[in-house]
């Protein structure tokens, strides 16, 4: 026969073993004291390496900031380059090239460069060449106009050497002048004039005003 107190006992009994135990406090507390353990020599080596390396990263970020150059006044609207090479074009699509330490646009919007001891060759017949420099000059794009100031010096490859205070550069004519004293030397002696006119296209270089030339006697032998 059946006994039904012994299958209710019987039920009972598994109904508790299913029934889900809580984890003691004990071995809470030890698994979180393992972690620390773990955790706290890792956290001191992170530590050591950031004392050991802040302060150079602070140097670093301070010579850093030392360097930056802060804008001047009016350069954030017009035209500034320093130390590069820039490129005319005449009215022949001849392209003659320039360089500066500084190119400066005067007024916002206004295509008149100063240039800051500018140097450059302009090109001439037969291989030949004018290489013209200045403590600093201007250059107006809309004109194509070249100003050269302060002791320009102009030298020619076939063996000349001119100086004066301020010359011009036409490229849509290919023409040369100025109005200043012109000091020269070359292989036939030296010359002294009040101007001068130089055409690329004929290399012919004409001396304008009162002007005194002395010859090397040499020269007439040649």
């Amino acid at each position: 026969m059946l006994d039904l107190k012994k299958l209710d006992s019987y039920f009972n009994e598994d109904s508790v073993e299913l029934t889900p135990q809580p984890v003691p406090t004990v071995n809470r507390h030890s698994r979180l004291v393992g972690l620390f353990k773990l955790a706290l020599p890792s956290f001191a080596a992170v530590l050591i390496v950031l004392l050991l390396v802040f302060p150079s990263f602070k140097q670093d970020a301070r010579d850093v900031r030392l360097d930056i150059t802060r804008p001047r006044q009016g350069e954030l609207e017009k035209l500034h380059v320093e130390n590069t090479t820039f490129y005319i074009t005449d009215k022949d699509n001849q392209v003659h090239n320039f360089v500066a330490a500084r190119i400066d646009e005067t007024e916002p919007g206004s295509k008149l460069i100063k240039l800051t001891t500018p140097e450059g060759i302009i090109p001439l017949r037969n291989d030949n060449w004018l290489n013209l420099k200045a403590p600093y000059g201007f250059y107006n794009q809309n004109t194509n106009l070249l100003e050269m100031n302060e002791k320009v010096e102009m030298f020619y490859s076939a063996g000349m050497n001119v100086m004066t205070a301020k010359a011009f550069y036409d490229f849509n004519t290919a023409r040369g002048y100025g109005n200043s004293p012109v000091v020269g030397q070359g292989f036939f002696g030296s010359l002294n004039a009040q101007g001068f006119e130089f055409s690329a296209k004929t290399e012919v270089l004409t001396f304008v005003g009162h002007s005194e030339i002395t010859v090397k006697e040499e020269s007439f032998q040649k």
